[in-house]
């Protein structure tokens, strides 16, 4: 098919990137410690989200906030008072769309490392999460070159993420074959890997490889024979628009680690009343 032809022709994924966070000045906005509980959006016609059939009782956990643009940024996680996880995602002041970084070298200010609550590491496999910003995008060129972010939720510790090294200095971790089972059905690895990220998987059924624009979609890393993070990819235009798209998270046969909740589904949106902007792995399901 086009998608896969394309593939083949794909260099590189995406340019190299530190971690490394570069703390800016005064904060222009930020949250509030008194914030109430975040409620996930309802789902669209068609697709079933377990938390508008919530109960009442749940509370949301923060992680610390850092600044980001002209406004700050922070983890969160939903969960019941039965201990049952229900969402976990970013939370985003309306400033952080501004005032980003316009230099595509200078990697490290494009980077804003998050802590995740403990109590989101309890029942989720997630282990922190990492923004990078794409001021011209990356590679393939009509695919993903245009401004956009990118939100890795890391299943590994941040100490073995840094530990990454170039595909070029070391390709061994990258090529590393998944075993069957654990990538859902027609993703397709992208040629490669990024140091501190990993080898990239993408779906190649999604609209953007198809003659349709790159509003988001739902990529897979891997690295060593694991799989190492899952990521919502985002265009700027799309979180500038406020508008709520929920998609289905493609689901592989297997899952590691296993014995804990893995999400089925994102949504990004926007609340008018405060002007931020919401995105989250919801519909948790027990692996």
């Amino acid at each position: 098919m086009p998608g896969i032809i394309m593939l083949a022709c794909i260099t590189t994924f995406i340019s190299c990137k530190k971690t490394d966070f570069k703390s800016s000045a005064s904060p222009i906005e930020s949250f509030t410690t008194n914030d109430n509980a975040i409620i996930v959006v309802p789902t669209v016609p068609g697709l079933e989200n377990r938390q508008s059939n919530a109960p009442e009782k749940y509370n949301t956990f923060y992680g610390p906030q850092v600044q980001m643009g002209n406004g700050h940024v922070r983890t969160w996680v939903n969960i019941t008072h039965d201990g049952t996880p229900l969402a976990i995602g970013v939370e985003m002041t309306d400033g952080t769309l501004t005032n980003l970084p316009q230099d595509p070298n200078d990697l490290a200010a494009a980077t804003w490392q998050l802590t995740l609550h403990q109590k989101a590491k309890a029942v989720t496999p997630f282990d922190h999460v990492v923004i990078d910003w794409n001021v011209h995008g990356h590679p393939p060129v009509g695919i993903y070159d245009v401004p956009h972010f990118d939100f890795h939720f890391y299943k590994i510790s941040l100490e073995a993420q840094m530990a990454i090294p170039p595909y070029e200095v070391n390709p061994t971790g990258f090529d590393v074959p998944l075993p069957d089972g654990y990538m859902p059905p027609m993703y397709v690895r992208f040629p490669g890997g990024v140091p501190q990220m990993g080898a990239h998987w993408g779906d190649i059924t999604s609209p953007e490889w198809h003659g349709g624009g790159f509003t988001s979609t739902f990529i897979y890393g891997a690295y060593d024979g694991h799989v190492t993070f899952e990521e919502p990819m985002i265009t700027l235009a799309t979180l500038q628009s406020g508008n709520t798209i929920q998609k289905p998270i493609k689901q592989p046969l297997y899952y590691d680690p296993m014995h804990t909740y893995y999400p089925t589904q994102y949504s990004i949106w926007q609340n008018p009343s405060n002007g931020r902007h919401y995105v989250s792995l919801e519909n948790m399901v027990w692996r």
